[in-house]
């Protein structure tokens, strides 16, 4: 499994992994042993197309598929097949092909969709999307959908370069969802409903300000080959809370070069009880430190499992200490 798209800790001992290029859900063990794996093809309802995954309620696997606009359920554990629940979604909605936000809750499901009326690259996308997260019941109908693109993505007269610039978190009992650019983190409850807000801090790191080309890209161009100037965003690649904080996870594109030169990471860190924002130190690249899979007490757990610079694959432990300034 190779370009890894999205990674899950499963209690303190257990990581899911999707591919952006495999379609399949694999589970390994923090010792790098896999111990299970839902692939496209090997069980009877045919191939899908995993946008998405859940495992809160592991050894059930819940898939977001692209391909049939449903959600598939299976038990990793008897590599069985449990049922598909059709998703009822809006003619001009579809699902992301990968990376988006889903999370099955008590009442049914929470997807992200994507827009078909306009292409990414217009500005229009941005201005006439609709919501972005909708709320379905275990039936696969329609209850609620927030969150359009706000202002600060709107009002750009420019082309963006194509990101999933919603980040969002898997807590048991609420989500935490942000657009950085905007400066603002959100908590909102299982149903939709938004009951508090917290300020992001500055960083001397990652830039909040969002930067579009000077004019719109169309397809002609983007296919050409020619150098676009699309300018990188830095964005939030994941968000996690536990009891005491709220960890998320940066990915920043620092100067010029290859991926291996100009790809960064680092953690903006919310201590609860303090109230307070703090940020590690010296950013790390994205193919030594991974993606954050989760925390578990004091420990935080990262995936490596690129292949765009090791053929192994890499399950990191880190322990934040502070630094006496």
């Amino acid at each position: 499994m190779n370009v890894t798209d999205q990674v899950q800790l499963i209690g303190d001992s257990l990581i899911a992994v999707s591919s952006g290029r495999t379609p399949a859900v694999g589970i390994i063990r923090t010792n790098g042993q896999q111990v299970g794996n839902i692939a496209s093809g090997d069980f009877p309802i045919g191939s899908f197309s995993p946008a998405s995954f859940d495992i809160s309620d592991y050894p059930t696997v819940y898939i977001l598929d692209k391909k049939s606009e449903s959600v598939l359920e299976f038990d990793v554990n008897q590599q069985k097949f449990i049922q598909k629940i059709k998703l009822n979604l809006p003619n001009d909605k579809t699902i992301r092909i990968a990376g988006a936000k889903f999370k099955k809750t008590e009442f049914g499901f929470i997807a992200e969709l994507y827009s078909q009326k306009h292409d990414g690259f217009l500005p229009a996308f941005y201005q006439n999307s609709g919501n972005l997260l909708y709320f379905f019941n275990g039936r696969g109908e329609i209850q609620n959908s927030i969150l359009e693109y706000p202002m600060e993505y709107a009002e750009k007269k420019g082309s963006l370069r194509p990101s999933n610039y919603l980040a969002a978190s898997n807590h048991a009992d609420g989500i935490l969802i942000s657009f950085p650019h905007t400066r603002k983190l959100k908590r909102y409850t299982l149903l939709g409903e938004e009951i508090e807000e917290f300020p992001l801090p500055l960083s001397r790191y990652f830039d909040f300000d969002l930067r579009a080309s000077e004019e719109i890209i169309d397809f002609k161009e983007l296919v050409s080959g020619d150098n676009l100037n699309l300018p990188s965003n830095h964005y939030f690649k994941s968000i996690f809370e536990n009891e005491t904080s709220i960890f998320i996870e940066t990915w920043m594109k620092i100067g010029n070069g290859g991926i291996e030169k100009t790809r960064f990471a680092h953690l903006m860190i919310y201590n609860k009880k303090e109230k307070k924002w703090y940020e590690t130190q010296n950013p790390k690249g994205i193919l030594d430190i991974g993606m954050l899979a989760g925390v578990v007490r004091d420990t935080l757990y990262f995936y490596e499992g690129s292949m765009m610079k090791y053929d192994d694959k890499y399950i990191k432990r880190a322990v934040l200490r502070p630094i006496e300034e």
